[in-house]
């Protein structure tokens, strides 16, 4: 029988066999989503309208995510949707669980030896399809757990780019750190990284390029200057000395 696999890492899916079910409206694909967070733990019904609507909810909230779980529950062959006493519970593996996987190996990654955790953190990284949750609308306990899953994937980058730097393998740190720049371009640890990838390679011209882009990005849309991390690698490259 194919394996069921949930996505949240990007689009909120469920798959068998690499194929998508269809999981119909994008309020139950919410529903889904909470459940999936909270896996193997019970989910109040409150927080599962908290997860799909902002602001208000309409008076017919409570039956709206009974009839959403009533669908999953003939969808998801493979998983167990259980009615508990303030809720529901979704009980799967947690290795079906993109999410979950992503959490394990970063978690391995960060009491392994550089090598061995770089390799987990690719490993990890691999996972994001696209930003997490990655579907527009839902309530505001969705928005917490999308803000929180970015934050865990761009620690994990810089964790990912300082070992491989401290391995002295630069180049394998500029195609991760580039990728996550072009996205997040205020950070300014990960661009500082970044630079000292550049330089190390043999891409000083780019790393200063990359130095001025984000001043001026950062003084145009937040009115600051770059933080002192960022002006000292500025100045290291400047003067060859990273």
């Amino acid at each position: 029988m194919d394996h069921l696999e949930f996505r949240l890492l990007g689009s909120i899916d469920a798959c068998v066999g690499g194929r998508r079910l269809e999981l119909g409206p994008r309020k139950r694909r919410y529903v889904l989503a909470a459940l999936l967070l909270d896996l193997n733990r019970p989910v109040a019904v409150e927080r599962l309208i908290d997860a799909v609507w902002e602001g208000d909810p309409p008076d017919s909230a409570r039956m709206t995510v009974q009839g959403h779980v009533y669908r999953l529950r003939r969808t998801l062959v493979g998983a167990q949707v259980e009615t508990d006493a303030s809720g529901y519970v979704l009980r799967a593996d947690p290795e079906q669980v993109d999410v979950l996987r992503f959490r394990r190996l970063a978690a391995e990654a960060a009491v392994a030896g550089d090598e061995a955790g770089a390799a987990l953190l690719e490993e990890a990284l691999e996972l994001w399809l696209g930003p997490a949750l990655g579907e527009p609308g839902g309530g505001t306990s969705l928005a917490v757990a999308a803000v929180e899953l970015e934050e865990a994937r761009l620690a994990a980058v810089e964790e990912l780019a300082r070992r491989r730097l401290r391995l002295g393998q630069p180049e394998r740190a500029v195609a991760p750190l580039r990728a996550i720049v072009t996205a997040a371009p205020h950070h300014e640890r990960l661009v500082s990284l970044l630079m000292t990838a550049f330089f190390r390679v043999g891409r000083q011209a780019e790393a200063l390029e990359l130095y001025e882009r984000t001043r001026r990005l950062l003084a145009d849309q937040l009115g600051v200057s770059p933080g002192r991390e960022l002006q000292a690698t500025f100045e290291s490259v400047l003067t060859a000395r990273v």
